[in-house]
């Protein structure tokens, strides 16, 4: 039998979802939770005033997090740098986006180490102004790309001159070697 103050919360919850045109699936998904979660959820939610959308993806997202880390939800929002993201000053877009980007960053933590290791190659290789590396998207595949943006063929002669540099000093190698590393 549920306690009064866990009715109150499903009444609140209900209200934030009809409030907020939730379908039924969606609040029920969250409904399942157990309610120390659901609260937990709530009170991120009413800061952030998500939609259907966000929610899903935040569903998703704590699930998923809480499955492999074996903890509740409840104790994944504890989490220091949540609250902090949460805290963000700023719009409540703002908010969400931080907010966002720190559950990326826990729930894909290898990738997060990857990313990090990869911005500090690609800045130690030190291309300057004129050359520019991209990666796939979520480093799906293998491929790097270089990108040089010349004014003359003196620049581009020097940017080739580099780019040699770094192939003989092994700093390009890094790239390839950190990207084995996934």
């Amino acid at each position: 039998m549920a306690t009064q103050n866990e009715q109150g919360q499903a009444q609140r919850i209900a209200a934030y979802a009809q409030r907020k045109h939730l379908s039924g699936t969606t609040l029920a998904r969250w409904q399942a939770w157990p309610t120390t979660d659901q609260a937990a959820l709530f009170s991120l939610l009413q800061d952030l005033q998500c939609g259907e959308n966000h929610l899903k993806d935040l569903l998703d997202w704590f699930e998923e997090i809480a499955a492999r880390d074996e903890q509740t939800v409840a104790t994944i929002l504890e989490r220091r740098e949540l609250r902090s993201a949460q805290a963000t000053p700023g719009s409540r877009h703002d908010k969400l986006k931080a907010v966002k980007t720190v559950l990326r960053k826990i729930r894909y933590p290898r990738l997060t180490r990857l990313e990090e290791n990869i911005h500090q190659v690609v800045k130690a290789l030190d291309l300057g102004r004129t050359g520019r590396l991209s990666f796939p998207s979520d480093f799906e595949g293998d491929e790097v790309t270089v990108t040089l943006t010349v004014r003359n063929v003196h620049e581009l002669q020097n940017a080739l001159s580099q780019l040699q540099q770094r192939l003989d000093d092994g700093r390009f190698q890094r790239v390839f070697d950190t990207l084995d590393e996934v």
